[in-house]
């Protein structure tokens, strides 16, 4: 890995990044990143980057096998369906290759500023592109035909198997979005005012692969986060003593019920919940903190089409629903 700073002139600034791996299951890998700043004036700079990465198969993605067995009430059988490994013999019979790395390639532009009066911030727009993202293939039906062709090959325990599926490097992702953070610090009578606020829009849109045959799964992968994020808070600090206010805002997003027979979707509205806690120093050694999350008690909106699972709310919900959090705690240093 070799990472190197430079300051080109007074006001411009770059950077560069190589870094080589080697992994045993697929080989080895070069990723880097380019990055620049200029000062406009001393409180104000742009700021670009260019970068390449990559996410390794896991040992459970490469290496995993989850299987169920039962009997078929039809035909009295006993089946066996579930997911295997890429590498399993009745895997790569069906077509499965082995996992290569997940690819990414970024770009990031911005500026930030500063000012002398305690107000400070950023704003980044960026662009994330995803290549062979990891999914399980679809569920291959293992025919007669083929359990005797597997039979015939020597694959054990080929058969029972009904019904298998596999990690695959499966689709290709765009992310788009803007990061815009703000900050304001300044003393406030006996103490000090610290106000923080950042809001982020993401937008991801599946651009290749067998998510994109899919409607409802290539709907779920794109909106089943929100797009709009936000969040705010407020720390007044005075001696000893130390109060903080939060509102934690997620915009709309979407659920489906999963049903084997044709999903019914379901649009989540948004949502805004508020924390509040205060703590007490004991020298150098002890905070205590008493807060509550989410102090209004707010659920988001129920999951009206998954009640048959006895749920009340969406099991994929991005945020807490149980509502109210009230705690006490204690930190100590020793």
């Amino acid at each position: 890995y070799v990472d190197v700073e430079a300051q080109l002139t007074e006001r411009w600034s770059g950077g560069v990044a190589v870094r080589y791996e080697d992994f045993s299951e697929f080989g080895d890998t070069v990723n880097g990143k380019v990055a620049t700043r200029f000062e406009i004036t001393p409180n104000l700079a742009v700021r670009g980057s260019y970068s390449t990465g990559f996410r390794a198969p896991t040992p459970g993605q490469l290496n995993s096998t989850s299987t169920s067995q039962g009997l078929d009430t039809v035909t009295l059988q006993l089946f066996t369906a579930g997911r295997l490994s890429p590498t399993n013999p009745v895997a790569v019979f069906l077509g499965a290759e082995p996992l290569e790395p997940e690819e990414s390639e970024s770009f990031t532009a911005g500026l930030t500023w500063r000012t002398d009066y305690g107000l400070s911030g950023s704003i980044d727009a960026y662009q994330i592109d995803v290549s062979d993202r990891f999914s399980t293939s679809a569920s291959i039906t293992v025919t007669p035909a083929i359990r005797a062709q597997l039979v015939a090959a020597g694959v054990p325990g080929a058969s029972s198997f009904t019904r298998v599926n596999w990690f695959a490097n499966d689709f290709d992702t765009r992310t788009r979005g803007v990061d815009v953070v703000g900050a304001y610090d300044r003393a406030l009578g006996a103490g000090r005012l610290n106000l923080t606020a950042a809001y982020n829009y993401n937008e991801t849109e599946v651009t290749a692969g067998s998510i994109s045959a899919s409607a409802t799964q290539k709907r779920l992968f794109e909106e089943s986060r929100p797009q709009h994020n936000a969040t705010a808070s407020a720390t007044y600090g005075f001696g000893p003593f130390e109060v903080v206010g939060r509102a934690r805002y997620y915009g709309e997003w979407t659920d489906s019920t999963g049903n084997s027979t044709g999903d019914i979707f379901q649009s989540f509205g948004a949502i805004t919940f508020f924390d509040l806690s205060a703590s007490y120093a004991f020298a150098d050694r002890a905070t205590v903190r008493v807060g509550a999350e989410n102090i209004f008690d707010k659920y988001p909106d129920e999951a009206v089409f998954q009640a048959s699972r006895g749920l009340v709310y969406s099991r994929n919900s991005p945020y807490d629903t149980n509502g109210a959090m009230y705690y006490v705690r204690l930190d100590v240093n020793f």
